[in-house]
């Protein structure tokens, strides 16, 4: 049995969007702030930042999207050729999965409402729900960089888990493609 076609559609424009937002997040964060540039020099730094909140929220929103999505059609029962160890490890990264798409948007926006900068989604500038932290937003950076490390490793399992049932021909790629 497959999942249907919005469950396929919306894993693989999150699994699009994340795998994005964690490369453009390890790219942004080493560019250099624009006080540590020579006059006259000007950083795209902003620009990065800013693209990555926007993609971000909209990946959250997808996100939020694909669990009531889920939470009213139910994902395919895996093949009994797949072995307990197996199915029960599956529902341990996907649960980490889902705990991970929804933590980190949750930490980086949350760091973002407690940085003096304001948030903005596609240019439009949103309220600020909280005063400008310092603390607060060291706080959930580090969340969020953990959660994205954390985030990395288990999409390298999850990959590694299809490419797997892939070669041994068992069938369950087949079931989160159009």
């Amino acid at each position: 049995m497959k999942y249907d076609r919005v469950q396929v559609t919306l894993h693989w424009i999150i699994a699009t969007l994340v795998i994005a937002m964690i490369g453009l997040g390890l790219f942004m964060v080493e560019l250099p702030k624009q006080s540590e540039l020579p006059p006259g020099e000007e950083s795209v730094r902003a620009f990065y930042f800013l693209l990555h909140k926007s993609l971000g929220i909209t990946a959250a929103l997808l996100i939020f999207v694909r669990i009531g999505w889920r939470l009213t059609h139910k994902a395919p029962a895996l093949p009994d050729t797949i072995v307990k160890w197996q199915q029960k490890a599956s529902s341990v990264v996907h649960g980490l999965l889902y705990v991970l798409m929804i933590g980190m948007p949750v930490s980086g926006y949350l760091q973002s409402i407690y940085s003096k900068y304001p948030t903005h989604f596609w240019g439009v500038e949103l309220p600020r729900l909280a005063e400008a932290n310092t603390e607060m937003k060291g706080i959930f950076h580090e969340v969020h960089e953990v959660f994205a490390f954390m985030f990395i490793a288990i999409i390298a399992i999850h990959i590694a888990a299809a490419i797997k049932h892939k070669i041994a021909k068992s069938g369950i790629m087949e079931r989160m493609t159009f």
